[in-house]
């Protein structure tokens, strides 16, 4: 992935468009109403850990051009306590589906796993046998 910021902003929009969907589904479905604010709680939570990582591979980055010999992690433990706290909050405070946070934690997973599969996809056809002479 070259541009990190491009992918970013397009797991953005994407969550984005899904949670319009969420809020849709909440205002035109009530008895879905606990589902549909766990699967608003969990994306939230999930986008704010893709930003959370994002900056964290950045840092390493900087850090390995840097020459700089610090440790670098990817926050695991962070991430995985926001996902915590979206359940706890979901469950406890909210009364939402803890079934609808846990798949809402997965939503800007799935969508940088997609946008991987399709700039791999782009990057083949791109990349084919015939460019470097070898078929001509």
């Amino acid at each position: 992935m070259d541009d990190l910021s491009g992918h970013l902003r397009t797991v953005m929009r994407i969550t984005f468009f899904f949670l319009s969907v969420c809020f849709i589904g909440w205002a035109l479905l009530p008895e879905y109403k606990p589902l549909f604010g766990g699967l608003i709680l969990g994306a939230v939570a999930s986008l704010a850990n893709a930003f959370h990582l994002s900056w964290k591979v950045r840092q390493v980055g900087a850090y390995a051009a840097a020459g700089v010999k610090k440790r670098g992690n990817l926050g695991f433990l962070t991430r995985a306590c926001i996902g915590l706290l979206a359940a706890v909050l979901a469950e406890r405070y909210f009364s939402f589906s803890l079934y609808g946070t846990v798949a809402g934690l997965f939503v800007a997973q799935l969508a940088t796993l997609i946008l991987g599969f399709i700039a791999k996809r782009n990057s083949a056809v791109r990349h084919s046998t015939d460019e470097r002479g070898e078929n001509n």
